[in-house]
């Protein structure tokens, strides 16, 4: 009944990893913002993630699934918080747009591996992944104001 192909599990635990550093990532972030306007942008994709995370289990659970993350991704997640905290916005923006393209081959390749129970969930992480490129690509284009409108739309 799922779809199964070769590495269909390992982009599973893939999907479980990024939701946990990027949750990780973006509250970080957030924490050592250096204005309330970034402040605020983080929390909004800290929550993206947090949703994502959140749908992913119940997506894995209701379908027999098992996924499975290493143990140090957290600490992954909130020690590159930290470090990008230091950087330049833009620089920090070139990274998060750079950060998005491993992700989004592997959510592309399970929307194509997908069937028609499970199409709507990968479609929607896929568009997560591409909603946290867009928010980059805008903020480096001086879009500010737009940048998350992508975000918003997924979020309850």
């Amino acid at each position: 009944k799922m779809m199964k192909y070769i590495q269909y599990q390992k982009d599973l635990n893939k999907v479980l990893e990024s939701e946990i550093v990027g949750e990780a990532l973006f509250n970080t972030l957030a924490k050592h913002a250096k204005s309330a306007d970034q402040q605020q942008k983080w929390h909004v994709l800290a929550e993206l993630e947090t949703q994502t995370l959140f749908r992913f289990k119940a997506f894995i659970q209701h379908n027999g699934l098992n996924a499975s993350s290493r143990p140090h991704i957290k600490a992954q997640g909130i020690i590159s918080g930290i470090a990008l905290s230091k950087l330049p916005w833009s620089a920090v923006m070139y990274l998060i747009k750079d950060g998005t393209q491993p992700f989004m081959r592997t959510f592309e390749r399970l929307c194509q591996n997908s069937n028609y129970e499970t199409y709507d969930f990968f479609q929607y992480v896929l568009r997560h992944e591409q909603s946290i490129q867009h928010f980059a690509t805008c903020e480096l284009a001086k879009q500010s104001m737009t940048s998350l409108d992508q975000v918003l739309l997924l979020l309850d």
